[in-house]
């Protein structure tokens, strides 16, 4: 079974257990495997691959909000695992949704803060229900 089967199974759907558990490694692992390193990077915040990558040792992605963006990320993924269809979550994560949203840049512009990652599932949710 590979890394991502693996960490997703183990992520809760909602919260960030799956952070505290694994670790930001751990995230920043699935996230390069599903998303791809060039959105990881860009929902981390860092405005290129090479600042991303300086930032993986360090203390940036240890304690701060590139940490929780992830961490969030890893829980959007989760939700298109559930249903069979971790493929899509990075074009969904680039899509343009209802009201101009786009909710890579949604995530990337806040701070992981609950009330942005819990519209981001629910537009998550509404959108797996619905395909």
């Amino acid at each position: 079974m590979g890394m991502t089967a693996t960490a997703l199974r183990a992520a809760p759907r909602e919260g960030s257990a799956f952070l505290r558990e694994s670790g930001v490694s751990a995230n920043i692992e699935v996230c390069d495997e599903v998303l791809g390193e060039d959105l990881t990077a860009y929902l981390a915040g860092a405005n290129t691959i090479d600042e991303f990558r300086s930032w993986s040792a360090g203390p940036v992605l240890s304690s701060d909000t590139a940490a929780r963006r992830l961490s969030a990320a890893v829980e959007l993924i989760s939700i298109f695992h559930t249903v069979n269809r971790t493929s899509q979550a990075a074009s969904w994560l680039r899509e343009v949704g209802v009201g101009g949203l786009v909710p890579a840049r949604a995530l990337r512009e806040s701070t992981g803060d609950p009330a942005t990652v819990k519209a981001l599932h629910e537009a998550a949710e509404a959108f797996t229900a619905a395909s």
